[in-house]
């Protein structure tokens, strides 16, 4: 999302603000400062996924004026937890090389499982046909086969009949 962001702006990102519930997981946020080379900032108010709804909303009717308004109100609500990026430049490009490959690799997992199905649907459909040996029809049936098929019919009595 972070190259997304940068290709489309052409900019280079500085800090990136996280809430939500993963943000509770301190791990998740030191390795992803770590693997982004920015800070993590986690916002210390526990519903500031909704507060930045309402705050974007304010901003596109006018009812803040400035985009600085709003950090100001957030600072005074509790501000933000830092997480700084903690990984040498090597060494954040050799994790991201790992990163790339791993979900490739996951994205090629969907390639397999649908090759694998595909696999097993043949086996079943070959070992159904083993199962099933070939049988012929008889004079008989062919002759019977256009012919209604009586049923067995419950009269009141209790009693059934052909």
């Amino acid at each position: 999302v972070m190259e997304a962001m940068k290709r489309d702006t052409g900019k280079s990102l500085g800090n990136m603000h996280v809430d939500g519930g993963m943000t509770a997981n301190n791990f998740l946020m030191q390795l992803q400062a770590n693997l982004l080379g920015v800070d993590v900032l986690r916002a210390r108010m526990p519903e500031a996924t909704v507060l930045g709804a309402a705050f974007a909303a304010g901003l596109a009717v006018g009812f803040y004026k400035d985009i600085k308004d709003i950090k100001g109100i957030l600072e005074k609500a509790g501000g933000w937890e830092s997480f700084p990026s903690k990984m040498l430049v090597e060494e954040r490009n050799k994790e991201y090389i790992r990163w790339k490959d791993a979900v490739q690799r996951s994205l090629d997992l969907q390639k397999f499982e649908a090759q694998a199905q595909k696999q097993l649907d043949r086996a079943a459909a070959e070992k159904k046909a083993q199962a099933t040996p070939a049988v012929q029809e008889t004079k008989f049936q062919k002759e019977t086969a256009s012919q209604p098929v009586l049923e067995e019919r419950q009269v009141s009595t209790g009693c059934s009949f052909w």
